[in-house]
């Protein structure tokens, strides 16, 4: 659901703040990485990293509450783009150990989630961290232009389940029981008085 995605963007993005030489150029969403320059071994570069769902693997389970089991493509893309002073390789080198220190970062933080309340509910993520973890990591490199620049994406499964929402179990209707109204064809043009009957669903 929306709001369990946001909750698990923002988990990792905080998480990731400081935590390798991206520093707090970490953003939980997808943008445009025109990020301040920052000096890193005496050489300027952009350096960024953006969190952000890919897609999102829904199984409905006939429970009552309704749950749904979910497999979330999480993406950590990895940003770097640096001058003349840096060469190809360099530039690779750097994208490389960024992607190392994403891996290191998320992979231990994946248990913790079970502990993350979801905004606007009374419950927290219900996480399997079996099922999730690293799946493939993707790598560009662009040469083109006067400055080098490098990216990587790595996409991370979070297996995790929810039940109706709390806010749709409020508007539910209640199907214990219905109510029935009886309408009889009109008797010398006039409608007699309608019928009315309630039945129980439960059974009881």
């Amino acid at each position: 659901m929306t709001v369990e995605r946001k909750t698990i963007r923002c988990f990792f993005a905080d998480k990731l703040r400081w935590k390798t030489r991206a520093g707090d150029n970490v953003r939980p969403q997808r943008f445009d990485p025109i990020i301040p320059e920052r000096e890193l071994d005496g050489v300027d570069v952009f350096a960024s990293l953006m969190v952000y769902g890919l897609s999102e693997q829904i199984t409905r389970h006939a429970d009552t509450p309704r749950t749904y089991s979910r497999e979330l493509e999480l993406a950590v893309e990895v940003f770097v783009q640096a001058g003349p002073e840096l060469d190809a390789e360099a530039v690779e080198d750097l994208v490389d150990e960024l992607c190392d220190q994403v891996e290191c970062v998320v992979e231990p933080e994946i248990p913790q989630l079970a502990a993350v309340e979801v905004p606007g509910t009374s419950s927290q993520l219900s996480v399997n961290p079996s099922r999730s973890g690293l799946q493939r990591v993707e790598v560009g490199f662009d040469a083109k232009g006067v400055q080098l620049a490098g990216a990587a994406r790595l996409v991370f499964v979070i297996a995790y389940s929810t039940d109706v929402d709390e806010r749709e179990q409020a508007r539910a209707t209640d199907l214990e029981t219905a109510r029935v109204t009886y309408r009889f064809p009109p008797v010398n043009e006039e409608l007699p008085p309608a019928a009315e009957d309630e039945i129980d669903l439960a059974g009881g």
